[in-house]
């Protein structure tokens, strides 16, 4: 730096005060972008507007609350602007070092979806968006594109649970999406090379290859029935399973075709690819198929019936009632909460501790029905907190 900004600052600094001196750093600052320095001088402004001494000390400030809210909410539009200008000079990880206190969840996501995800740039990209959680389905996306199912699949099982239900929701979207895409695309090719070697090739009955682009797994299997004869699959089997597993939050109409899709396709592996799953999931495909149909409105009592079955067939282990209150959480989502409730306040409540898979009991009672039987449930109980609440919500 040249003697020329010193001098000039020593006289702004003499003739007219802290102020007009702020702004003389603040717009040199903004000139050379350099952003951490530019940070020092928004937080000086910040106290300087409150009679502060500009530089931070030991000495406690003394604010009343008012004044403190005010010096909180200045720094935190200073982060704000400083995140911004990082990551528009390209340097998101500074930028996201500062607008990490701001908690802006949509900013941080409109930011990072403008930088270029390229070979420097992808790993760190995915560490901040998913790891540091500044926006996790499309840091997941992303992650399942550049490095693939296996790492997706590890991703989520070791991270998922850190964000909330509706994130984990769209993080199992994108996998199943990813899973399904790479199945059908998959079976399409297996398909085209046997035909294009095969000698008694009948071209009559084969679509045209714009036609095949966008078949479904489902219209797959209809044309082939026996697609996976002979031990044959298309994709590795594991993480077939693990997307029966991982999937069952998603709750769209066309996650759920997608993924009974799978299940179908599973049901038809050898036995040596069909891995058992956990209670109430111990026939993977077949027990998921009937779930996922279930919630597309196929089979609706085949279904409620079966799992019912498990509840009667299975003790409550040392973990806890899983396959209770999976079974609850079913018929919440089928729409049945009314026999939800009378299942929860005969075989659950006031036996185990909730281990959080089946919706909360006021939550739960959503109809007249439902709320008295909840109701009774307390009163008979000696439960005055839980029968007042009842009352209550029934007003």
């Amino acid at each position: 730096m040249s003697s020329i900004p010193f001098e000039e600052f020593s006289s702004v600094v003499t003739e007219s005060g802290v102020e007009s001196a702020l702004d003389f750093l603040e717009q040199h600052f903004r000139r050379e972008q350099d952003y951490f320095k530019l940070f020092e001088v928004l937080k000086m402004r910040c106290r300087n507007q409150l009679g502060l001494p500009l530089i931070y000390s030991n000495k406690p400030d003394n604010l009343d609350d008012a004044q403190q809210r005010q010096l909180e909410d200045s720094l935190l539009e200073a982060c704000r602007e400083i995140g911004i200008l990082f990551f528009k000079s390209g340097k998101f990880q500074e930028g996201w070092m500062y607008l990490q206190p701001v908690g802006d969840k949509e900013l941080n996501e409109k930011l990072i979806r403008k930088i270029e995800a390229d070979e420097e740039s992808i790993d760190a990209l995915i560490d901040m968006a998913v790891s540091q959680g500044a926006a996790p389905v499309y840091g997941y996306r992303l992650l399942l594109k550049n490095y693939g199912t296996c790492n997706g699949i590890t991703t989520f099982d070791t991270q998922a649970n850190r964000f909330d239900a509706e994130i984990q929701k769209k993080m199992a979207e994108e996998l199943l999406e990813h899973i399904y895409l790479e199945l059908v695309e998959n079976v399409r090719y297996s398909i085209e090379n046997a035909e294009a070697e095969s000698a008694e090739e009948n071209s009559e009955n084969i679509l045209a290859s714009s036609s095949r682009e966008n078949c479904s797994l489902a219209e797959w299997l209809q044309m082939y029935p026996d697609l996976t004869a002979g031990g044959a699959h298309h994709i590795d089997t594991t993480h077939l399973a693990s997307v029966m597993r991982i999937a069952r939050p998603v709750d769209n109409r066309e996650s759920l075709r997608k993924v009974s899709e799978l299940a179908e396709y599973g049901s038809r592996l050898h036995e040596d690819f069909k891995y058992p799953g956990n209670a109430p999931f111990e026939d993977t495909y077949h027990d998921h198929q009937l779930f996922y149909n279930a919630l597309l409105g196929k089979d609706v009592d085949k279904a409620v019936g079966h799992f019912l079955a498990k509840t009667a067939a299975t003790e409550a282990d040392q973990l806890g009632p899983v396959v209770e209150e999976t079974y609850v959480e079913f018929l919440a989502r089928l729409g049945k909460t009314t026999e939800a409730v009378e299942f929860l306040t005969e075989r659950l409540l006031g036996k185990y501790e909730s281990l959080g898979i089946a919706p909360p009991p006021f939550e739960l009672a959503d109809s007249p029905e439902s709320l008295e039987k909840l109701r009774d449930f307390y009163r008979s109980s000696d439960d005055l907190l839980g029968y007042a609440v009842c009352c209550l919500k029934a007003e």
